[in-house]
C-alpha cells in the first residue's frame, strides 16, 4: 500500500494489538480507516487540482496559439481583400476601356454610315444638291476675276471644239493634268 511489505504491516498490528490493547482496537482501526480515506480523497483532490492547473497552462498555450493563428488569418483576408480591390479597380478600367472602344466604334460607323447617305444623295452629276449651284457661283466668279475658265471635276466631258473656232489651251489644264498625275506617280512609289 504505502510500501510496505505483508510482513511489515502484519508486525504493525500485533505492535498495535499489544499496546492499544483487543478492546480499543476495532475502534482504533475504524479511526485509522477514515483517516485513510480522508487523506486519500485529499491526495485525490490536490492531485485533480494540478492536474486541472496543468491543463489551464496547457489551455493559455493553445489559446496563444490560436490567437496567433487568427491573426494570420486576418492579415489573409486583408491581403485578399487589397487584391480583390485592386482586381476590381482593373477591371473597371479595362470595362471603360472597352466601353469607349465601343462607342468609338459605333461613331465610326455612324460616320460612315452618314457619308454612304450623303454619297447616295449625291445627284447623277456627282455633285451633292444644293452644293451645285455655290460651286457653280464660286467656278464663274473665279473665272470672271482671272479671265481664264476653269475645267470642272465632275462634268461630263464637253463636246470637241468644232474646226471653225481654234481651241484654246487653257494653262490650267495642264496644272490640273500635273495635279491628277502626282497622286499616280506617288501610288507608284509606295
Amino acid at each position: 500500500m504505502f510500501g510496505f511489505s505483508f510482513w511489515e504491516v502484519f508486525l504493525i498490528l500485533v505492535v498495535a494489538l499489544l499496546v492499544i490493547g483487543p478492546e480499543r482496537l476495532p475502534g482504533v482501526a475504524r479511526k485509522a480507516g477514515e483517516w485513510t480515506y480522508k487523506v486519500r480523497k485529499f491526495v485525490a483532490n490536490a492531485k485533480a487540482e494540478m492536474d486541472s492547473e496543468f491543463n489551464m497552462q496547457d489551455m493559455k498555450q493553445l489559446l496563444n496559439s490560436q490567437e496567433s493563428e487568427i491573426s494570420k488569418l486576418r492579415a489573409m483576408v486583408e491581403e485578399t481583400r487589397h487584391d480583390l480591390s485592386d482586381t476590381e479597380k482593373s477591371v473597371q478600367g479595362a470595362l471603360s476601356d472597352a466601353e469607349q472602344t465601343m462607342r468609338d466604334s459605333a461613331s465610326a460607323e455612324k460616320s460612315r454610315q452618314d457619308s454612304a447617305t450623303r454619297l447616295a444623295a449625291l445627284d447623277e452629276s456627282g455633285r451633292a444638291p444644293g452644293v451645285e449651284d455655290d460651286f457653280e457661283d464660286e467656278l464663274s466668279r473665279l473665272e470672271s476675276e482671272t479671265g481664264e475658265s476653269f475645267q470642272r471635276p465632275f462634268a461630263a466631258p464637253e463636246p470637241e471644239p468644232e474646226p471653225d473656232t481654234p481651241a484654246e489651251p487653257a494653262p490650267t489644264q495642264e496644272s490640273t493634268t500635273k495635279g491628277q498625275d502626282e497622286p499616280k506617280e506617288r501610288g507608284r512609289d509606295n
